[in-house]
C-alpha cells in the first residue's frame, strides 16, 4: 500500500539540519560509530551505545542547543538536564562516552551493535531505522487504551513492498521475566497490531526519518528514499534473544509464552510453566495462529559486541528460529 507524504509526527525541520550539518556534532556523529542518530520531534536524538546522551534541537532564540543530563558531564546524578553548545558537545564527548559507559547494559550494548553491524552492510535485506521508539499519543487521537508501550528497534527493509519490522531485544535469561519481560511485549504486540491509527502513523514517520536522516548525512539506500512509498501490507513483529551465559533462553522463553510446555521451547523440561504466561493472561498463542505476525529468533554469542550478525532478520544467522 502507498502512504502520502509525511505528516510532522517525528521529523525535523530543514533549519535544524542545516544548522546541525554546519556543526561539528556532523561529522561527529558520522564518523563515530560508538554513535547512533535517531530523529525525534523537531529534534535529534545522539545515543551512545543505545543510550541516549544528547537531545539536539533549535531553542527559542533559533540557536542549536543539547539538553544533556547532568551525570554524562560532571557524573553528578542530579537528575536534571541543562542546555549546552554543539562545540561543547563535541568537546567533551569522551567525557560523555565514559560516563555512559557506566550506565550501560548487556542489552544496550548488544542493541546498539545489532543495528550498526546491519546498517555498514550494505547487502543486508533491511535498514535498522530507529531504536527505543516511542509513538506519541497525542497523534493517536485516542483518549483511553492509547498505546504507550516502546519498541528496541524499527527497520524497514529495502525492497519494495516494504516490510516494517517491530523488534524486541533480550540478552540472557534474566531478561525473559519481569515488568519488561516477554509477556509486556506479546501484550505491546497485541495492542499495536489491532490499532490501524498507530500502523497509519508509524509509516508516515517512516517515511520521513528516512530523509531526514539522509538529509543529516547517514548512509540510506537508495530504494528508501523513492517517491511514494510502497509498504507490505501487514507489519511483522520479532524477538531476538542472544545469550552468551550457561542459560536455556528459549526454554525459559517458552515457560512464560505458553500455558503448557511445548516441544520447540523445552522439550522434555520437567520445568513447570510460569503462572503468568502471555497465553494466559491475553490468550494468545503464538504458536498457532496469533492475531499478528510473529518470529522468535536465538543465537548464542560470544559477547554484546561479538557476533556475526550483519543482516538482523537473516534465519540462517541464527541457532533456532520459532
Amino acid at each position: 500500500m502507498q502512504v502520502k507524504e509525511a505528516v510532522n509526527l517525528r521529523g525535523i525541520k530543514k533549519e535544524l539540519i542545516d544548522k546541525f550539518n554546519n556543526s561539528p556534532l556532523y561529522p561527529l556523529v558520522n564518523q563515530d560509530n560508538d554513535l547512533l542518530v535517531c530523529i525525534r520531534n523537531n529534534a535529534i536524538g545522539i545515543y551512545h551505545l543505545a543510550d541516549r546522551v544528547a537531545m539536539v534541537r533549535l531553542d527559542k532564540n533559533r540557536e542549536l542547543v543539547c539538553d544533556v543530563n547532568d551525570f554524562y558531564i560532571t557524573e553528578s546524578s542530579t537528575g536534571k538536564e541543562h542546555s549546552r553548545t554543539a562545540k561543547e558537545i563535541s568537546e567533551k564527548i569522551n567525557v560523555i562516552k565514559a560516563n555512559s559507559r557506566k550506565r550501560i547494559t548487556p542489552e544496550k550494548n548488544a542493541q546498539h551493535n545489532l543495528i550498526l553491524k546491519n546498517n555498514l552492510n550494505p547487502d543486508s535485506e533491511w535498514f535498522c531505522i530507529d531504536m527505543e521508539y516511542r509513538q506519541s499519543q497525542r497523534v493517536q487521537n485516542v483518549t483511553e487504551d492509547a498505546f504507550n508501550g516502546r519498541f528496541d528497534i524499527i527497520a524497514v527493509s529495502k525492497r519494495s513492498p516494504h516490510r516494517i519490522a517491530v523488534i524486541e531485544l533480550k540478552y540472557n535469561s534474566c531478561a525473559i521475566s519481569g515488568h519488561s519481560g516477554i509477556v509486556k511485549h506479546i501484550k505491546d504486540f497485541n495492542v499495536f497490531s489491532k490499532s490501524t491509527v498507530c500502523q497509519e502513523n508509524l509509516k508516515r514517520e517512516i517515511v520521513c526519518q528516512l530523509h531526514n536522516l539522509s538529509e543529516i548525512g547517514v548512509e540510506v539506500h537508495e530504494s528508501l528514499l523513492e517517491t511514494p512509498f510502497d509498504f507490505a501490507e501487514k507489519i511483522e513483529f520479532y524477538v531476538i534473544t542472544l545469550w552468551d551465559d550457561a542459560s536455556d533462553p528459549k526454554g525459559t522463553m517458552g515457560r512464560y509464552l505458553f500455558s503448557d510446555l511445548r516441544k520447540n521451547w523445552v522439550g522434555d523440561s520437567t520445568s513447570s510453566v510460569s503462572a503468568n504466561n502471555a497465553m494466559a493472561e491475553i490468550g494468545i498463542d503464538v504458536e498457532n495462529n496469533p492475531s499478528f505476525l510473529i518470529k522468535f529468533l536465538f543465537k548464542r554469542v560470544q559477547s554484546p559486541t561479538e557476533f556475526d550478525i550483519d543482516d538482523i532478520l537473516e534465519d540462517t544467522l541464527y541457532d533456532f528460529v520459532l
